[in-house]
């Protein structure tokens, strides 16, 4: 059970990694404009694992400190969106269109998160029109398997934001990216 090699051990390694991420996140994030930065310093971190965590992670976060601030005005661009889409659906009386909004948030949602993830995975590519039609390609290709994983987020955060804090606190960034990254599966330059 406590082998190098078993499943215990290798359980227990990752939640240390997501717990330690997790806060690495929380801490740099505290300026709000730093969050782009930090979400792709995190991608990197699943992209390209290390033994160490908080030397790798403060160097991805300078790495992607400029790069990522265009798609910072872009995911607040389309978080206000999102906002003013979620509170027009929710006045309507019609299920059909709260459920067709609710698809299409998830898709938003998916799509702002492929997009650190492939930029992560591409280092080399700089046009951002490039990786804008790569991330819509592709959220496309695996938003039926990325889903489960937004819909398993919101009801974690749903039941732990009021009831179990601590957990929400430890694992609310981290550890859905980290299963969002297995799905997604990247590999570096694809």
């Amino acid at each position: 059970m406590f082998a190098l090699e078993s499943k215990f051990y290798h359980i227990c390694e990752v939640l240390y990694r997501v717990i330690v991420l997790n806060i690495l996140v929380m801490i740099v994030v505290f300026p709000i404009i730093t969050f782009p930065a930090a979400l792709r310093a995190l991608a990197d971190m699943y992209q390209y694992p290390e033994a160490k965590i908080l030397r790798p992670y403060l160097r991805y976060f300078r790495q992607a400190l400029l790069k990522t601030l265009p798609l910072g005005v872009f995911n607040g661009l389309s978080f206000y969106f999102c906002l003013m889409l979620w509170r027009t659906a929710m006045n309507s009386q019609l299920l059909l269109i709260q459920f067709m909004t609710i698809i299409f948030l998830f898709f938003i949602i998916a799509y702002n998160c492929n997009l650190y993830f492939i930029q992560s995975a591409n280092k080399d590519t700089q046009s951002y029109i490039l990786l804008f039609k790569h991330c819509f390609i592709l959220t496309i290709m695996y938003f039926h398997k990325l889903i489960a994983v937004l819909i398993v987020t919101g009801i974690f955060y749903f039941l732990t934001f009021n009831y179990f804090p601590l957990v929400f606190q430890l694992f609310s960034i981290a550890l859905p990216l980290f299963f969002y990254q297995k799905i997604l599966n990247l590999s570096p330059n694809t």
